[in-house]
C-alpha cells in the first residue's frame, strides 16, 4: 500500500471515527430519539404531545410510604391516570417539556370521556423521591404553577427500617447492621455540621435517595421549601397510618380533592409490601425520641398530629 493510499484511508477512518462521535453526542443530547429505546408508542406519543395535557397532580412522595398501594387503588377509578416514576423533574428536567408531556393522556381522549361518560379524565404522576430534592418544587412551579400536590407520610421511624431493608434486598447494604448504618449517617450529619465544605453540592439525584435514612424521615425540612413556593390548598397530606386503618375514607377525600366523583375501590390487596425481621425495641425508642423534635416541627407547619411519638 503506497503512502497517498494509506493517508486516503487514515483520513476515511478519522471522518468515520468523528461521525460516530458526533452521532453519539447528538443521541445524548436527544435521548428522547434514542433507537436503542424507540418504539412506535412512544414515538407517537412524542409526534402528539402538543395535543397531550400536563399533570393535574403529583404524588410527590414519601418514599416507603405505601405509594404503591396508592397508585394502583387510585388507577382503578375509571376517570384518574397515573404514570409511575417519570423522574422528570429529578434528573431529566434538561429534556424538552415535550418528553414530559409524551406521557400523559391526549386531549382528544379527555374530551372523548367528557362526551360519553360525563367525566372529566384527571391525569397525574407518582415520583415518591421529589419531596426530597430541593430543586424539584422550583421546577415544578415554573411548569405545572397550579398542580396538586399529594403527599403521604409514613411514621418515620418505620420509614428509615424500610428503607433500609429495601438497599439490603437491592445489594447496596452488605455486612452492616441497621445500627451500624444509622450510626454511620449520624456521624456524617455531624462532620457536615462541623465542616459544611464536606456536604455533597451536586444536584445529581442519586445524593438524595441513598443512605439517608435518617435524614429523608425530616419531613419538616423537605415540605418547607415546597410550602414557600406552594399554597396550603394545594396539597393533600395524610399519614400512611390513616391510609391502612381507614384506605376507604382517604380515597373517598382524595376524589373530592380531585375533583373527579366518588367510585368504589377494591382495597383488599396491598402492593409492593415488604418482609423483614422486626427491628429492636431498644433501637426503635433511641429513634422514637430521635424524630420527636422533628415530628413537632412537621405538626406544626401542616397543622396536623400523626401521634408518632409514643
Amino acid at each position: 500500500m503506497d503512502y497517498q493510499e494509506n493517508t486516503k484511508n487514515v483520513k476515511t477512518e478519522l471522518q468515520s471515527s468523528t461521525f460516530r462521535q458526533h452521532a453519539r453526542l447528538w443521541l445524548f443530547d436527544h435521548p428522547t430519539l434514542n433507537p436503542y429505546k424507540f418504539s412506535f408508542n412512544s414515538a407517537y406519543r412524542l409526534l402528539t404531545n402538543k395535543f397531550r395535557m400536563l399533570p393535574s397532580f403529583i404524588i410527590i412522595g414519601s418514599t416507603k410510604s405505601a405509594g404503591f398501594s396508592l397508585m394502583e387503588w387510585l388507577r382503578q377509578h375509571p376517570c384518574i391516570q397515573i404514570q409511575h416514576n417519570v423522574h422528570f423533574f429529578e434528573y431529566t428536567y434538561s429534556n424538552r417539556l415535550e418528553w414530559y408531556r409524551s406521557h400523559f393522556p391526549s386531549s382528544f381522549y379527555k374530551s372523548y370521556l367528557r362526551i360519553f361518560n360525563k367525566n372529566d379524565l384527571i391525569s397525574g404522576e407518582m415520583t415518591s423521591t421529589y419531596i426530597f430534592n430541593p430543586y424539584v418544587p422550583e421546577r415544578i412551579r415554573k411548569t405545572i404553577p397550579n398542580v396538586k400536590l399529594i403527599v403521604n407520610l409514613r411514621n418515620p421511624v418505620d420509614r428509615a427500617y424500610s428503607a433500609y431493608n429495601t438497599l439490603i434486598r437491592a445489594g447496596y447494604e452488605t455486612g452492616r447492621t441497621f445500627e451500624d448504618a444509622i450510626n454511620s449517617e449520624l456521624r456524617r450529619i455531624e462532620l457536615i455540621k462541623e465542616n459544611n465544605k464536606l456536604g455533597i453540592k451536586n444536584p445529581d439525584f442519586a445524593n438524595w435517595v441513598q443512605f439517608s435514612y435518617l435524614r429523608h424521615g425530616n419531613y419538616a425540612e423537605k415540605l418547607r421549601t415546597w410550602m414557600k413556593l406552594f399554597p396550603s390548598e394545594q396539597f393533600f397530606i395524610f399519614s400512611t397510618d390513616e391510609l391502612a386503618e381507614n384506605p376507604s375514607k382517604i380515597l373517598k377525600q382524595l376524589f373530592k380533592y380531585l375533583g373527579t366523583s366518588n367510585f368504589e375501590i377494591n382495597v383488599q390487596k396491598r402492593h409492593n409490601v415488604g418482609k423483614y425481621k422486626k427491628m429492636k425495641e431498644s433501637t426503635r425508642q433511641f429513634l422514637v425520641d430521635y424524630y420527636k423534635p422533628y415530628n413537632k416541627n412537621l405538626y406544626k407547619l401542616i397543622g396536623k398530629n400523626f401521634t408518632w411519638d409514643k
